[in-house]
């Protein structure tokens, strides 16, 4: 794969047996393996106009994402485990709790797709059940992301 890649993002929310609308990134970064680990780093936008980075960092089995803002954010995906974190918001400190059920990597040439399904708690009640998908596709070949 290509160091310069297209990156698509998309969060599915099931709350209470009903799907809230997706949440998408798409925006260029880039990829790179080093000792059998894969590494993105992009920009996302934050309403307020100002880019945040960010880093995701990913086995067949294992999913880390990190975004190097004020809160430092980092998010941890492993089957089976659970990953708590704290997150300020304007109201005050909420806290996440993330029960991972799969991690599913397909890798090819030209094009990286990842499956992550996973429960979200906060405050310690359940609030939805989710699906995250990643999309990494080669800048030449860019008609394979759909």
């Amino acid at each position: 794969m290509n160091k310069n890649v297209i990156i698509s993002l998309t969060g599915l929310q099931y709350a209470e047996e009903e799907q809230e609308a997706p949440i998408e990134v798409i925006t260029f970064g880039q990829h790179y393996i080093k000792d059998g680990e894969h590494f993105l780093f992009y920009d996302e936008m934050q309403e307020n106009g100002q880019p945040v980075k960010c880093r995701i960092r990913f086995t067949d089995n294992r999913l880390e994402m990190n975004k190097h803002d004020a809160t430092g954010t980092r998010l941890l995906f492993v089957p089976g485990e659970e990953f708590l974190t704290s997150y300020p918001t304007p109201y005050g400190m909420i806290f996440v709790g993330l029960l991972t059920h799969s991690v599913e990597l397909l890798e090819q040439d030209d094009f990286i797709r990842a499956k992550i399904v996973y429960g979200l708690e906060i405050n310690n009640e359940k609030a939805s059940d989710c699906t995250l998908f990643l999309k990494v596709q080669s800048c030449e070949k860019p008609e394979q992301l759909s």
